[in-house]
């Protein structure tokens, strides 16, 4: 009989010391530990509770399909237990036609017979204190003493203690590094808004302080500024210095072709009619919880601005994948180079939308308005390109006065472009003043800030013209589709629609049929 219980004895601390090897989860562990136990033992009720500070109070039952006992009652007979035990953490019995534990020394224990006992129970001990208790209504039966009985459930206290300990270890630890995640996100944060708002001037630092202000809300933001102003970058910001930094920050390029843009934010109308097929996340998925980035808001069709009223009134998608519409989440923060204002006025964008967009509005100013701070921008675009190049160089002062002085039509943009020029065309350690005309003659910002009409072209730039305009029009005017014609990414395209001001022209000829191409 003693070799019988032994090995039953070793097969179950076996099982438990598997599951304390694979254990990820407490809840889990505990209701493997109490199956291993029933599965072993004629065990008809059993429960581990816990209450601590630091984890939630749980009470994790079994009853077996024989057990005729009401279950309320034993559950208020759990929690009876687990009151007293925090005061008197022993292990303890409960006698037949009793509610209250008897807590155990060596005299009560041989003084007990075990036909007596409806449960029996021990402590769980995690450091110092008592945070709950395992109790069972029967354990080896005839096979052990009652001694053996509480000796063995210690056992198993003492393992489901080591596995809580872990748990409370990994969450404390999760907690300090979810406080050093935060603390750095704000670090990070603080430096990139240092290289957004770089400068002394006046309007950088009312910048600043806006975008400060702004970034911790939930209302949308809508970032206005000339190409080049680094309107992307602040979105970004405003994300990281928000409450909702960790959950995904989603670009959205508005100017991408109507079908695909309409199917990459709310997902393909036919996709919800095949069953068993996961559909593919849309941009508004992807979102959720986070901010969503309508860059170049004024580039959506007058379809889509109406899908965009829709889904900002009432703040759920129109995802018609699904039979029912789903509430999402999202921050949206949106960006225009152009005037939305006089959108308005002309027809091309919907009243609506921009009273919605345009609740907390940032004007990002041009850096003609703040040349004072060009030469801090030249400092730092200067010591970037130098490293990437291995270069060591510094303007002369005629190169420094020359390049505050000019208007930069491209903004941060084409400074930092024209600073690496300068870098790589540069001979020995400095940057003199005759390097700097062709930079700046090169300026293709230049020509897409003016007005449509007041773009001089050379004869290169009109052979140029000529082929872009003739792939547009192969390509039924969708951008992406005449980019690929040529060889060149969306980006590249992007820039020589808006070098040649062609933009009006690709939305007033692009179809607007769904099923157009």
């Amino acid at each position: 009989m003693q070799h019988s219980i032994s090995e039953l004895k070793l097969n179950i601390l076996s099982g438990v010391y598997r599951i304390i090897g694979r254990a990820l989860h407490l809840e889990h562990a505990i209701d493997d530990i109490i199956g291993t136990l029933t599965q072993a033992l004629p065990i008809s009720s059993a429960a581990v509770i816990l209450r601590h500070r630091e984890l939630d109070r749980s009470i994790f039952p079994f009853y077996s399909d024989s057990d005729t006992g009401p279950k309320v009652d034993m559950q208020r007979l759990y929690r009876t237990v687990l009151t007293l035990v925090f005061r008197v953490a022993q292990p303890f019995v409960v006698l037949d036609d009793e509610t209250k534990p008897l807590f155990l020394d060596r005299k009560i224990l041989y003084s007990i017979k075990k036909e007596q006992v409806r449960l029996l129970g021990t402590p769980i001990v995690i450091g110092d204190v008592a945070a709950g208790a395992i109790v069972v209504d029967r354990l080896f039966g005839n096979l052990a003493t009652l001694e053996e009985d509480i000796q063995f459930l210690s056992i198993i206290a003492n393992l489901i203690a080591q596995i809580a300990s872990l748990e409370l270890h990994a969450k404390r630890r999760e907690e300090i590094l979810s406080k050093e995640n935060v603390a750095l996100r704000a670090r990070l944060s603080d430096q990139r808004i240092g290289l957004a708002c770089l400068g002394k001037s006046d309007k950088i630092k009312q910048l600043e302080k806006m975008i400060r202000k702004f970034a911790p809300g939930d209302a949308p933001v809508l970032l206005c500024g000339e190409p080049g102003t680094g309107k992307s970058f602040i979105a970004s910001i405003i994300h990281e210095l928000s409450g909702r930094a960790a959950q995904p920050f989603v670009t959205v390029h508005c100017s991408l072709p109507e079908d695909l843009l309409d199917e990459e934010l709310f997902g393909n109308r036919n996709n919800y009619q095949h069953e068993g097929v996961a559909p593919k996340p849309t941009l508004c998925d992807k979102a959720k919880g986070g901010a969503l980035f309508l860059n170049e808001v004024g580039e959506l069709s007058l379809s889509l601005q109406a899908r965009m009223v829709e889904f900002i009134e009432r703040s759920e998608s129109a995802d018609l994948r699904i039979s029912r519409t789903k509430v999402v989440d999202i921050r949206l923060i949106a960006s225009t180079s152009g005037n939305l204002a006089e959108a308005v006025a002309r027809g091309t964008f919907r009243r609506d939308l921009l009273d919605k967009l345009n609740v907390l509005p940032i004007q990002i100013p041009p850096l003609r308005e703040r040349k004072e701070d060009i030469p801090f921008l030249l400092k730092r675009f200067l010591h970037e390109a130098c490293e990437e190049h291995g270069r060591k160089l510094r303007p002369s002062p005629q190169t420094l006065k020359r390049l505050s002085e000019h208007d930069w039509p491209g903004n941060i943009g084409e400074l930092r472009k024209a600073i690496i020029r300068l870098v790589i065309m540069a001979e020995g350690t400095e940057i003199k003043a005759g390097d700097t005309p062709t930079v700046l003659e090169q300026s293709c910002a230049r020509e897409y800030a003016q007005p449509e009409s007041q773009i001089n072209l050379s004869r290169l730039d009109e052979m140029e013209l000529k082929e872009i305009s003739a792939a547009l029009e192969r390509n039924m005017w969708i951008q992406r589709r005449a980019a690929r014609d040529l060889g060149l990414t969306f980006r590249q395209m992007n820039y020589r629609i808006k070098k040649f001001g062609l933009g009006s022209v690709i939305r007033e000829k692009r179809p607007r049929s769904r099923n157009a191409g």
